[in-house]
């Protein structure tokens, strides 16, 4: 069985360890990889938006199973290309990643769908955006409403603030076209947790909950950045919590966006942040959670490889019924397994960072430490 997995990043270089160790013994190709995935899978110097070159690589290659790791390429139409020639890929069409690809669609499908929320409004203008903002008081989240690498949000500590990031998104243009249209939303408190489950557009199965840290420094503090560590599971919930959050979450949305003719195949990831007065969903994401998954797929029981094959056969519900796990059954997808993932960035990230730098004495895996690349050579 041939396997292509498309990114670059630590989420990949997770999936190749993880498919490395299947059953199914696939001979693994990264596009393009990293300096770590060289160990376990043969590098394609193909870059993960190059969507021609990948489609011509997997027609060549006769690749069985495409996994596309990042969200742009699927924004872009990765799936739906390869899927038109009629290949097995793991991921959504470009309409169901609308999802995350617009956070203005994903925010009006919580609200035609029941699904709990943060208050907002979206906007294209600036002084719209301003007025509401200095009605509102200035508590609020700024979102480019398109995709900006887990970095186009803003938590405002006032209105001031709150102002200045909608001018440098709206008029500024901080994030090209991702920030042409912004989604203001009230500022929620409390714990976030990540919710991530295949789909193969009818049945879902929720893998073991997680928490990332987004903050640059320790103790919360700095800018956000795409991750800087998470964990899995998270032992403040019981299971039947997890599973009646999720039972809220997802078959809601799944009927959806079915409805609409954008049946969710794929990995989706719903983040909430656990307020008082109950869970609220922050964000939809189309893809693996990074880092999450350097702690998700670690500490499974069940091979994601044949989970992720079943999904692109349209087969989820009876790989469930033939391994008795209903949806909400993560615990028998890890056990009472554990796992962290703690990121080493380069000083100055996420802003302008120095590049190139030589990293030297990484220990060799263990069974219970693993070195996951990203975005090295």
């Amino acid at each position: 069985m041939k396997v292509l997995i498309v990114g670059s990043g630590g989420r990949e270089h997770a999936l190749a360890w993880a498919c490395s160790r299947s059953g199914l013994s696939p001979q693994i190709y990264c596009a393009p990889g990293n300096g770590g995935t060289t160990r376990i899978a043969e590098n394609v110097d193909i870059k993960a938006d190059d969507l021609g070159d990948i489609v011509d690589f997997v027609r060549k290659e006769t690749v069985d199973l495409t996994i596309v790791g990042p969200e742009a390429p699927l924004v872009n139409g990765l799936v739906d290309k390869l899927t038109a020639r009629g290949y097995r890929v793991f991921g959504p069409s470009k309409s169901a990643a609308g999802i995350e690809g617009s956070k203005s669609f994903s925010k009006s499908l919580m609200q035609e769908t029941g699904v709990p929320t943060a208050e907002y409004r979206t906007f294209t203008e600036f002084d719209e955006a301003r007025r509401y903002i200095l009605e509102s008081g200035g508590n609020v989240v700024v979102k480019a409403s398109g995709l900006a690498a887990g970095k186009g949000a803003t938590v405002c500590i006032n209105k001031e603030e709150a102002v200045l990031v909608a001018e440098a998104m709206l008029l500024k243009c901080k994030f090209g076209d991702a920030s042409r249209e912004i989604v203001i939303e009230k500022c929620l408190k409390g714990s976030e947790m990540s919710l991530m489950a295949f789909s193969d557009g009818e049945d879902y199965l929720l893998l073991p909950p997680s928490r990332d840290h987004k903050r640059a420094y320790d103790n919360d503090e700095g800018p956000n950045t795409g991750g800087m560590g998470a964990y899995s599971p998270l032992d403040e919930f019981k299971p039947d919590e997890i599973a009646h959050t999720a039972e809220s979450v997802f078959p809601p949305v799944l009927k959806r966006l079915a409805e609409l003719g954008a049946p969710y195949h794929g990995l989706l990831y719903a983040g909430l942040m656990l307020t008082p007065d109950g869970p609220r969903v922050l964000e939809f994401n189309c893809r693996f959670g990074d880092p999450e998954t350097q702690a998700q797929l670690p500490i499974m029981i069940e091979d994601p490889l044949e989970i992720m094959l079943a999904v692109s056969e349209n087969r989820l519900g009876a790989w469930m019924a033939e391994h008795n796990c209903a949806s909400n059954d993560w615990m028998k997808l890890g056990g009472d397994r554990h796992a962290v993932t703690v990121v080493a960035a380069a000083s100055g990230y996420p802003a302008g960072y120095v590049k190139g730098m030589k990293i030297e004495n990484l220990p060799e895996d263990t069974d219970g430490v693993i070195i996951f690349h990203a975005g090295t050579s």
